[in-house]
């Protein structure tokens, strides 16, 4: 049976598992689509002849991952983070995987969630727990829980032209949920395109100025605040 393996450098190559390196190694062919030539040249002892797709849309990438197959029993896929984490385009690869009837296996690796746990310390979550948003899924309607910590991701996608109302809406909709004294943390955390890590530290008062300093790298932190009602007042206090 073909068979066609989704595997992951993690957020840099240093962070590539052994378990990887062992399934990469079986691959008669490896593609992928989140590399360019510079950066690919750090795997060329690891995956000799990787292909590159860097440019082709998701369907694309797929197609000429999944085409290889005709002359490999193994091909590899290698991407970046945690293979299912908010990546469409290993989705599409296993969807057109599945259409060729090949065997698919997804390896995990290390994914931003994790370098933000570390960095944000968050071995301990808010008494509410933790909460995890795709931007991109969440832009038509934007909605706060201000009693849990919350991690955004891909927040790039509100600076979109085309999502020029809908970032105004959640600003909105953040003033309106926190204090404007509440804490927020734009991280970028190393990867393949730096290995050093930014934070810019900012406040809800200032959240609509903080997201124009977003790029793709990055994802919002926002800690938990308590919040009592007393004489038809709000208060709030900072929950971390």
């Amino acid at each position: 049976m073909k068979k066609l393996y989704i595997f992951s450098y993690g957020l840099y190559p240093g962070q590539i598992t052994l378990e990887t390196l062992a399934a990469m190694r079986q691959c008669g062919a490896v593609y992928t689509h989140c590399l360019d030539k510079a950066t690919a040249g750090q795997f060329s002892k690891l995956a000799p002849g990787l292909k590159l797709n860097a440019g082709l849309n998701r369907e694309e990438t797929a197609r000429a991952a999944v085409s290889a197959l005709a002359g490999h029993d193994t091909v590899g896929f290698l991407t970046y983070g945690n293979p299912l984490f908010l990546n469409q385009t290993a989705a599409e690869v296993m969807k057109a995987a599945a259409g060729k009837k090949a065997a698919v296996t997804v390896f995990a690796g290390v994914s931003s969630f994790d370098a933000l746990v570390n960095l944000f310390n968050l071995n301990k979550y808010s008494p509410r727990g933790l909460r995890l948003v795709d931007a991109a899924a969440s832009v038509d309607r934007p909605f706060f829980t201000p009693d849990m910590d919350t991690l955004i991701f891909v927040p790039d996608v509100l600076n979109l032209p085309e999502n020029a109302a809908r970032k105004k809406d959640f600003v909105a909709a953040a003033l309106e949920a926190y204090p404007p004294t509440a804490r927020v943390f734009l991280a970028d955390c190393a990867s393949i395109s730096g290995r050093s890590v930014k934070v810019v530290k900012g406040k809800i008062s200032g959240l609509g100025a903080l997201l124009e300093k977003i790029n793709e790298r990055h994802t919002i932190f926002i800690p938990a605040v308590r919040k009592r009602f007393s004489g038809g007042e709000r208060e709030r206090a900072s929950g971390l």
